[in-house]
């Protein structure tokens, strides 16, 4: 064996054990290093596989990115959306572990995939049926166009039989591009009667892992949190038409409790994610306590949360065709995704400190973040004359609600 220790024999004339021949050979022979093109191998394929990784974890996101984003642009569905935010956003305030803010990202992968195979599938038929088109507009009675057409049907039904097989067989992008191995599969399960319990079994659990009452309520109590807090002073601050005489008093008014509701709207919600209670968003000496234990963290989460939140309000200009605002979204998700992991990080940090900095230190960002507040809510009042929906752009806090253009 490997790993059995050497042959020892006993030398008589002295009386203490010494190795033998064949097992001193042993330990003396030295190892072979790996040739230069081994390791140039070896560094190749390692390579390799970290390139592939990090291709897998690129086209995940951008997969996971895509899909909040359709639910997004959905009226009602976009709850989900805000609902999967804010659970993404509770999973690192209590983990800490930023691998805890993708519950979805290999649903997405998944997801994501079967798209692609199915868009790859479909690119030929859609080639062959222009030209189809063409050639009947050309020549509607030639033998080409006829030829065309049929090959066109039969291609169309091929692909149709083969798509639905790969749909069936499960998971993995290569199902699409093995029509034999997938007919074999539906044909063995469907012998043995467990096609049917299968399939219903693997929709059920995607079906379950996007949490969808969960996210709804998550995202419907979310959003009656913030308003809770926003209602009142967004629309004392869009009232006046023109900020001149007693109106410019209201606006005044409006814009410094907007600037505070801002500046602890983020955390309140915050800890909304992390408890998944609605009293969350009462308890404001406990959001004074986060901030206390890291002022600094806090303020960069607000300053990176509403520039964000600033340049996203560019994309409010002119809306969209409806069929189209996905695509924006896709901006909108992209954008908040990151700073609501922020904000959540930020939170965990400060729930694991028991101390609190100097005084002074803590003032010093107090008015740092409120200056930061102050500033985007100044900006914000322009909005309004830019946005497409007018003064209601002044409601929709893409920071803290429904990531959305529109």
């Amino acid at each position: 064996m490997a790993n059995s220790p050497p042959a020892v024999v006993t030398d008589e004339t002295i009386g203490e054990p010494v190795l033998s021949e064949d097992a001193a050979a042993e330990v003396f022979i030295v190892p072979r290093r790996r040739s230069l093109s081994t390791r140039l191998v070896g560094g190749i394929r390692g390579g390799l596989k970290l390139a592939r990784r990090v291709l897998v974890a690129v086209f995940s996101f951008v997969s996971l990115v895509v899909l909040l984003a359709v639910v997004a642009a959905v009226p009602v569905l976009n709850l989900w959306a805000l609902g999967y935010l804010i659970q993404a956003e509770g999973n690192i305030a209590r983990t800490g572990k930023f691998s805890s803010a993708f519950p979805l990202l290999g649903r997405a992968r998944q997801l994501g995939g079967t798209l692609l195979g199915i868009a790859v599938i479909i690119l030929p038929l859609r080639y062959l049926g222009g030209f189809a088109s063409d050639m009947a507009l050309v020549d509607p009675t030639s033998g080409s166009t006829v030829f065309l057409q049929i090959l066109t049907t039969v291609v169309a039904i091929a692909a149709f039989v083969h798509l639905s097989a790969a749909l069936c067989v499960g998971q993995g992008g290569l199902r699409f591009f093995r029509p034999r191995r997938n007919l074999r599969v539906l044909y063995r399960e469907g012998r043995s009667g467990e096609f049917l319990e299968a399939r219903s079994a693997v929709v059920g659990e995607f079906v379950r892992d996007l949490e969808i009452r969960r996210n709804v309520m998550l995202g419907l109590l979310g959003a009656a949190g913030v308003l809770m807090w926003t209602l009142l002073p967004t629309a004392l601050y869009a009232s006046a038409n023109a900020p001149q005489g007693p109106q410019i008093l209201v606006t005044l008014l409006g814009g410094v409790l907007l600037a505070l509701v801002c500046s602890w709207a983020p955390i309140l919600q915050a800890g909304y994610a992390r408890e998944e209670k609605f009293s969350a968003y009462r308890r404001l000496s406990e959001a004074r306590l986060l901030f206390r234990r890291a002022p600094l963290l806090w303020t960069l989460a607000l300053l990176v949360g509403y520039a964000l939140s600033l340049v996203l309000y560019l994309f409010k200009i002119v809306a969209p065709p409806q069929d189209a605002l996905w695509m924006m979204t896709i901006v909108f998700i992209a954008a908040i995704y990151p700073a609501r992991i922020f904000l959540g990080w930020v939170c965990y940090w400060s729930t694991t400190r028991t101390k609190e900095p100097h005084r002074l230190w803590r003032w010093l960002w107090s008015l740092v973040s409120l200056a930061v507040c102050g500033f985007y809510v100044f900006l914000l009042f322009f909005t309004r004359n830019i946005g497409a929906q007018g003064k209601l752009v002044l409601f929709e806090q893409p920071l803290l609600l429904i990531p959305s253009p529109f």
